[in-house]
């Protein structure tokens, strides 16, 4: 399964998510969530998944065997990223307009108390060496935000380009990869050091990121104007970009590395073959496709 957050347009704001069979290639159904779902999140486990309801200040707990709305709970102003700690006990979520993330505690569904961060986080991700280091991209500051998620305590800011807009972590955990909206770059960031390394040239505006997961290699794959860009992690080098047919948004990548499910702005998930670069074709979600993600295996 993948599911779509479909966030819409000021004048018509979304409120559904859109599940896909990632075998077939065919939309199943809608879930309701709330206002302007603009991220997702699966825990490890493929249980839940997490939907950033930007207008409403939530975030939406679906029960993936379902399709379900357990609970939604109160974050910060327009929460606009989440991501779930490695051991599935936590989800952060990056609240855009008041500079804030949430910490919830997925074991009661209750908020914490916010962290203060950058200005405009809108991405973040979670790992390094003992998997309770939040990574915060800060789109206003050019920097992303260090939060030890043991101590609720952020670190100092780590500069990398402008507007950082996407955030993965590398396969083996040892890097994050900032895709930088404002300079058409990627910075890569030592997750032991918490130092960026030089930023790499990767196409116009990259919004999305994915990451390639093992025995499949060690790439990024990036949504950048109307083309997905690969990034070997290995060289930090570019390939050949593949056009995509549509302005992408965001990007998930298939568990066993073969495929690339793309969200465009014009309505459609395109699946692409990443070992022949072909397009499939695409698929109807409607709205305006802000997020896609798909869950782990249920266990």
């Amino acid at each position: 399964m993948a599911y779509v957050a479909n966030f819409g347009f000021d004048d018509q704001p979304g409120t559904k998510i859109a599940a896909l069979n990632v075998r077939t290639g065919r939309r199943l159904a809608s879930v309701t969530t709330g206002s302007l779902p603009s991220a997702l999140a699966a825990t490890p486990d493929g249980r839940l998944l997490l939907v950033t309801d930007q207008g409403d200040d939530n975030l939406s707990v679906v029960e993936t065997a379902t399709d379900t709305v357990l609970a939604h709970v109160p974050t910060g102003v327009e929460p606009d990223a989440v991501a779930v700690s490695p051991d599935g006990k936590l989800a952060l979520v990056a609240n855009i307009d008041d500079d804030t993330v949430t910490p919830i505690d997925l074991t009661t569904l209750r908020a914490g108390h916010p962290i203060a961060v950058g200005a405009r986080p809108d991405a973040l991700a979670i790992g390094g060496p003992s998997g309770r280091t939040a990574l915060v991209a800060d789109l206003q500051a050019n920097a992303v935000t260090p939060v030890d998620l043991t101590t609720g305590t952020p670190g100092p800011p780590i500069p990398v380009g402008r507007e950082p807009d996407a955030l993965a972590i590398s396969p083996d955990g040892s890097t994050a990869f900032v895709a930088n909206l404002g300079s058409n770059t990627v910075t890569p960031i030592d997750l032991a050091t918490l130092r960026p390394a030089p930023s790499v040239e990767v196409g116009i505006g990259p919004t999305g990121l994915a990451v390639s997961p093992l025995p499949a290699g060690p790439t990024a794959w990036l949504t950048a104007g109307r083309d997905l860009v690969p990034l070997d992690l290995t060289t930090r080098r570019t390939g050949t970009p593949i056009s995509v047919g549509h302005l992408a948004e965001a990007v998930a990548i298939s568990h066993d590395g073969r495929t690339a499910w793309v969200a465009g702005q014009d309505a459609t998930v395109t699946p692409v073959d990443l070992a022949t670069g072909r397009t499939g074709p695409s698929i109807f979600v409607g709205g305006r496709p802000e997020a896609i993600v798909i869950p782990p295996p249920r266990r």
